[in-house]
C-alpha cells in the first residue's frame, strides 16, 4: 500500500490527503470482511459498491499503476466470487482468496513500484538544492513500516464491526497491534482480523527484507463502560 501512497503524493493530492484516502480504503476493505461474516448479500453489495466507487475515482488518474490495478482486480474478483457464493462458507472462502491476492500484489507489482520509487528518491536527493524546506526526510524503518501498515490496516469501530484496530511503533523493532472492542463484538471475526493484520505486516516486512528483526505484539482490550 505504500506504493499507492507514493504515487498519490507525486501525481495528485498532498501526502496528508493521500494517507487519509488510503485509510478510508483500508477501513472499507475491513468493513467488507465483516459484512461477509455477519450480514447478508445486500450489505455486502452496498459495501462493495462504496469501495469500488472510491477506487474508480482514483483509477483514471493513476491508471498506469500496476500496483493499483492489481489491488483493484483483487476486489473485482471478490465481487464475482460473492455473486456466485451460496453459503457462509463460500463467502469466507471468497474473503480468504482476496487476502491472498492482495498479499501477492504487495510482493509483486507493488514491490516493483516501490523499488523504482526508491531509485527516484535517491536521484532526487542528489539533485535537491540546499534549501531546508526541500530537504528530504527519511523516517526510520520501523516508522515507515508503521505508517504504511496504518494506512492499509487501521479501522474504527462501527455498528457492523464493533472494534477498532491500530498499528503503532513501540520501540526500534516492534509494532503493536492495538485492538479495542465493545461487548457485542464477534470474537471469532475480530481474531481473524488480528491474524490477517499480523500476516500483512510480516508479508510487507519480508518484501523489504526486514522480517528477520521485525517483531509484532498485540494489545486487546474492551472499551470502558459508559458512566
Amino acid at each position: 500500500m505504500d506504493d499507492i501512497l507514493a504515487l498519490l503524493n507525486k501525481h495528485g493530492p498532498t501526502s496528508h490527503q493521500s494517507q487519509n484516502l488510503l485509510e478510508r480504503l483500508g477501513r472499507r476493505v475491513a468493513n467488507i470482511s465483516s459484512a461477509i461474516l455477519m450480514r447478508g448479500p445486500v450489505v455486502v453489495l452496498r459495501l462493495l459498491f462504496a469501495l469500488l466507487s472510491l477506487i474508480f475515482l482514483v483509477a483514471p488518474v493513476y491508471a498506469q499503476s500496476p500496483c493499483l490495478e492489481c489491488l483493484t482486480a483483487a476486489e473485482e474478483e471478490l465481487k464475482k466470487c460473492l455473486d456466485n457464493a451460496i453459503g457462509a462458507r463460500d463467502k469466507i472462502s471468497c474473503d480468504e482468496s482476496r487476502q491472498a491476492a492482495m498479499k501477492a500484489c504487495v510482493n509483486g507489482e507493488c514491490k516493483i513500484e516501490r523499488d523504482e520509487r526508491e531509485k527516484r528518491e535517491t536521484r532526487n536527493e542528489q539533485l535537491t538544492p540546499n534549501r531546508p524546506g526541500l530537504t528530504p526526510y527519511t523516517p526510520t524503518k520501523i516508522e515507515w513500516l508503521a505508517l504504511t501498515m496504518r494506512a492499509s490496516l487501521r479501522q474504527n469501530a462501527s455498528t457492523d464491526s464493533p472494534y477498532s484496530l491500530d498499528i503503532i511503533p513501540v520501540d526500534h523493532e516492534t509494532l503493536l497491534i492495538v485492538v479495542r472492542y465493545h461487548p457485542t463484538v464477534n470474537r471469532e471475526m475480530m481474531n481473524r482480523t488480528i491474524v490477517t493484520a499480523r500476516e500483512v505486516i510480516m508479508s510487507t516486512a519480508t518484501s523489504y527484507g526486514w522480517d528477520k528483526w521485525v517483531k509484532i505484539r498485540e494489545r486487546v482490550e474492551m472499551y470502558p463502560s459508559p458512566k
